[in-house]
């Protein structure tokens, strides 16, 4: 299972790639802040990722977080079921940077432990951000 799927931004990002600078467009931090993932893919959650006889993986939130240096932070909350026991749940977290013009964004990630290096964009339209991460859309609203 590739875990930026859903971090990139999923993952988060979204969800969160090597990208940096400053923001072009103009100065506007009403922005910034968390947004709670509300479904993938048209999917709302919670989302069964994965489900066969001995694994279920299901996931029940994940956020969105844009800081004012242009980092972001994009994490996932996974309930996890093996062999028909409950798990204890993951959260899965990656970070990175964005660049914004206007309404629209570019997430990078490097790689790490929980994500592979990648680059989203995003699209804000009042509270929601609408994220596509290599075909799969996320969408987060505050």
């Amino acid at each position: 299972m590739r875990h930026t799927t859903l971090l990139a931004v999923a993952t988060m990002a979204l969800i969160a790639t090597g990208c940096g600078g400053d923001s072009t467009g103009p100065k506007d931090p009403g922005f910034l802040g968390r947004y709670g993932l509300v479904s993938v893919d048209g999917e709302t959650l919670p989302l069964t990722l994965y489900d066969d006889p001995t694994l279920k993986l299901t996931v029940t939130s994940g956020a969105l977080t844009l800081g004012s240096n242009n980092s972001f932070t994009e994490e996932v909350h996974i309930d996890v079921v093996a062999d028909g026991l409950p798990s204890a749940p993951e959260l899965l977290s990656c970070s990175g940077t964005f660049q914004r013009s206007g309404n629209s964004f570019t997430m990078t990630v490097p790689a790490s432990d929980n994500c592979d290096a990648s680059t989203a964009t995003g699209t804000l339209a009042g509270n929601t951000m609408t994220v596509d991460d290599g075909g799969q859309v996320l969408v987060f609203r505050r």
